[in-house]
């Protein structure tokens, strides 16, 4: 269904949603007739009467909202709002790998304004074009000047203010790594405070969003910074305690903002773990001053993140430290742990940190939606914990309220989304997972000859491995029910990983029990398995290749290539040594002499159960590879 309006603004709006959204479940609403009228008064309504509907609103982002809280909210006619808090943003990653494709992007800002973000904040560490700098993204898949500038045109359609968030300090390790960012390079990650190429190079960055952007607002970064100054800058300038470092740095680069007229925002952890013993961003301080606050650029905004805490009172305690500082807040839908989002720690987290908000008068809140480790979780499954956030702002909500704009997207409820996590909620491990656990990427990677996790993860493999198979029998099921194209091929993929992981659980059961009594019976069956998990990983490879290839550019996706490759490759290796080990050639396995001991990494609370890894600790306890830190 078509909708029509006499306002030029929303008309193309309007265009730009119905080519790139699909919007289901339309048949049912007989909305065509969309009448808006523009105000400044702050007010905010939607009336329906007929199938004409009435809004008013300041502008046509705001109209979108409106339209997608009309066509969501059935039992209702009309709707007057008051928000609770100014500016809603959505911070995409795209520099874990995946850069998404324009029509990506376009589809994601259309979804945004219908539920009723303002914002997108870009978070791009070198994977933008920049004059200048010819390897600054090279190979990683950057947005081209005309790219960026594109984007940035139809945010504005849309009513979404694109705004650039880059790295002025830290985690550049990927821009830094060639041999012409030498003078620029302190450690492998920060860049050095205080050289002319510095300056330059950052002066270049802000100047360029300047003009490509029309937001007059950028995001810095300036987070994590760790080992500033221990690197190339004490070997050639000596001692010099970091706090100092950063605050050179940050007045250089707000004194630039201000020559190019751009309002500054940083992430703030730097600047609060140095009010801590052993630098914890979350400990206790007294509230910032007015005479502390002094000691800081004017223009700046500082950007508290926190998507750990659970309840409303340790996010009120967090807010409380920032004092009289202009600040924003930063949450999160956790994207990040690995191919699954986890909503349970989502939802909670995100209801008591914006009621936090809300309580202590925070008028600026961003979501994140993180990509760390690769970047396998797909963007498009994270609709319902966007959605909450959307709700959020014009009053309290809960998660069951998301169903009808996940309904509204892709045709699908919101249970079909929160059974990705059942990826992680297994057996012997918490049903509420608020500690983000990935279980589901421990098994896929850990090598299935040098056992690192299974012992710690479950006593009862079986059981663990028919968890798994009734997930991926769910799934397949699920994916012929969904309307919607791309979320019907990501639960395909869902499928396959559930699948791949139920046959490394059977096979790793037959391998090492066959293997510690001899059992040659035992051994034959695990051979089969490994032959069935090699088939099974070129089965899930082929499905990321499809989920990816529909969301993000070709750069990044070698990662995935390399990872399930190498998963089907090690099921043929240990096979092979098998044969070997029963035609004579080889005495023993020693891979598989040497015990399982308990996994002492990270660890999730219990002190028992392996925490959140990433890849490079997953796959092998040897060396993956060898960096050096400067």
């Amino acid at each position: 269904m078509g909708f029509q309006t006499t306002d030029a603004k929303l008309n193309k709006a309007l265009c730009a949603l119905a080519q790139y959204v699909p919007l289901y479940g339309l048949q049912e609403i007989d909305v065509t007739d969309i009448h808006v009228e523009y105000t400044d008064s702050g007010a905010l309504s939607w009336r329906k009467d007929g199938s004409d509907l009435f809004l008013i609103c300041a502008d046509e982002g705001q109209a979108l909202m409106l339209l997608g809280r009309a066509l969501t909210l059935r039992d209702r006619s009309s709707e007057k709002l008051t928000a609770r808090f100014d500016r809603l943003g959505a911070m995409l990653d795209v520099s874990r790998n995946s850069v998404y494709t324009m029509s990506t992007m376009k589809k994601f800002l259309c979804q945004l304004a219908l539920m009723g973000y303002t914002d997108c904040y870009l978070y791009m560490e070198d994977t933008y074009e920049l004059p200048g700098y010819p390897y600054f993204g090279y190979r990683r898949g950057r947005y081209s000047v005309a790219e960026q500038k594109e984007l940035d045109d139809f945010a504005a359609t849309v009513g979404i203010e694109l705004i650039p968030c880059i790295q002025t300090l830290a985690h550049l390790r990927t821009a830094i790594r060639w041999k012409y960012m030498q003078p620029m390079r302190d450690t492998i990650d920060n860049l050095m405070v205080g050289e002319k190429e510095t300056v330059e190079l950052v002066e270049a960055m802000i100047s360029h969003f300047s003009k490509t952007f029309r937001s007059r607002r950028i995001h810095l970064g300036m987070d994590e910074a760790v080992g500033l100054g221990t690197g190339r800058y004490r070997l050639y300038k000596g001692y010099r305690d970091h706090r100092d470092i950063i605050m050179e740095h940050l007045r250089l680069t707000c004194d630039l903002c201000d020559k190019y007229g751009l309002k500054p925002l940083i992430w703030d952890d730097m600047l609060f773990r140095d009010h801590t013993p052993l630098m914890n961003y979350y400990g206790d301080s007294e509230p910032v001053t007015q005479q502390q606050r002094k000691e800081y650029p004017e223009n700046l905004c500082f950007v508290y993140w926190d998507y750990y805490h659970d309840t409303e009172e340790e996010y009120e305690k967090q807010i409380r430290r920032r004092g009289c500082l202009d600040m924003a807040f930063a949450g999160g839908v956790w994207k990040w742990g690995g191919w699954v989002p986890n909503f349970t720690k989502s939802f909670q987290d995100s209801i008591a940190a914006v009621e936090a908000c809300c309580k202590t008068g925070v008028k600026d809140i961003m979501v994140t939606l993180w990509g760390d480790d690769g970047d396998e979780t797909p963007l498009a499954t994270v609709v319902p914990g966007l959605a909450l956030f959307g709700l959020l702002r014009f009053g309290t909500a809960f998660a069951s309220q998301t169903d009808a704009m996940c309904l509204l997207l892709s045709g699908t409820p919101l249970k079909t989304y929160e059974a990705m996590e059942w990826m992680d909620l297994i057996p012997d491990m918490p049903q509420v997972n608020l500690e983000a656990l990935v279980p589901h990427k421990l098994l896929l990677y850990g090598d299935i000859a040098s056992e690192l996790f299974m012992n710690s993860i479950t006593d009862n493999v079986p059981r663990l491995a028919q968890h798994y198979q009734h997930a991926a029998n769910y799934y397949e099921k699920a994916a012929e029910e969904i309307p919607d194209e791309h979320l019907r091929t990501i639960m395909k993929m869902y499928a396959a990983l559930a699948n791949v992981i139920a046959c490394r659980c059977r096979a790793a059961k037959a391998l090492h029990e066959g293997w510690s009594h001899k059992d040659m019976a035992l051994l034959d069956q695990a051979k089969e398995l490994l032959s069935e998990l090699e088939r099974r990983a070129d089965a899930l490879h082929r499905e990321a290749v499809l989920v990816w290839s529909r969301e993000c550019k070709g750069q990044g996706m070698e990662i995935i290539d390399l990872r399930l490759g190498g998963l089907a490759a090690r099921a043929r290796a240990v096979r092979e040594r098998l044969d070997l080990y029963r035609s004579g050639v080889l005495d023993t396995l020693t891979e598989l002499d040497e015990q399982e001991l308990p996994y002492r990494g990270s660890l999730a609370l219990d002190g028992r159960t392996p925490g959140r890894e990433s890849y490079g600790e997953i796959v092998t306890a040897n060396t993956l590879c060898h960096q050096f830190s400067i």
